[in-house]
């Protein structure tokens, strides 16, 4: 007994710094409610839409028929190929303002042309879901909500919901805004005040309860003394099952 002591002692100390490193660190909230909750509530996200790999996209132009319902495949390096045209760029473009180079550079070979660019595939745009949930890029339709967004990818029993944060970075990639929300309020009581349309590119993080994450360290500082532990029990039990005749 006297041996283990000094063990049990670290391990509760580390179990006790850990929970209140928990407890104080995970307490911010995060208030750029504005941000975030427009009035009216907008059905979709308000950003034009920017072509971008690997965005699939169509062009119409009934009076070319040399490249009318062309699909041009958008390269990684964002340039398409077509004929008589050669090489585009459109990443960065919305579909109006890539319909309206072509039809530029379609005048030089016809007097009266007009172009239209749909995207027929929506690829490139995600939002992110980080933290203890399926984690991972999701595809970005628009009319995402942060309640869609949680629940398609699951809160389960190691999670805490009451301290989900929403971040929006800004086109730079720089943090500009985060608000916290509370998502049992959300689905418990119907509580959908800050349930807010997603923009393409925001992270929503769904953290890990304090329990779950003390039983996680534990599992991982016991881990590699567990071979140990195993290897010194196995011959007590071999001699305790030739003892009692290979009963236990």
């Amino acid at each position: 007994m006297h041996r283990n002591t000094p063990w049990l002692t670290v391990l509760g100390l580390v179990l006790a710094i850990t929970a209140a490193g928990l407890s104080t660190g995970c307490a911010t909230k995060y208030t750029d409610y504005d941000a975030f909750m427009k009035s009216p509530r907008p059905i979709v996200g308000g950003k034009p839409y920017i072509i971008e790999p690997p965005d699939a996209i169509r062009i119409i132009a009934p009076n070319a028929p040399e490249v009318d319902n062309a699909t041009p495949s958008i390269r990684p390096d964002g340039y398409i190929t077509m004929y008589l045209l050669g090489d585009i760029f459109v990443a960065g473009k919305t579909p109006t303002q890539l319909a309206a180079e072509v039809e530029e550079k379609m005048l030089k070979y016809y007097q009266d042309v007009t172009v239209q660019v749909e995207v027929t595939q929506f690829n490139s745009k995600k939002y992110y879901v980080a933290g203890e949930t399926n984690a991972g890029p999701k595809p970005y339709t628009g009319t995402d909500t942060v309640l869609d967004a949680v629940l398609s990818a699951g809160v389960p029993a190691t999670a805490w919901p009451e301290k989900l944060v929403v971040l929006r970075p800004n086109e730079q990639g720089e943090l500009v805004r985060r608000m916290s929300i509370d998502f049992n309020d959300m689905i418990q009581r119907g509580d959908l005040k800050y349930n807010a349309v997603l923009e393409e590119g925001d992270i929503i993080y769904l953290p890990i309860n304090p329990l779950a994450a003390v039983g996680r360290i534990v599992s991982n500082l016991l881990m590699p003394v567990d071979p140990a532990i195993r290897a010194v029990s196995t011959p007590a039990r071999a001699s305790a099952q030739v003892t009692t005749g290979g009963a236990l």
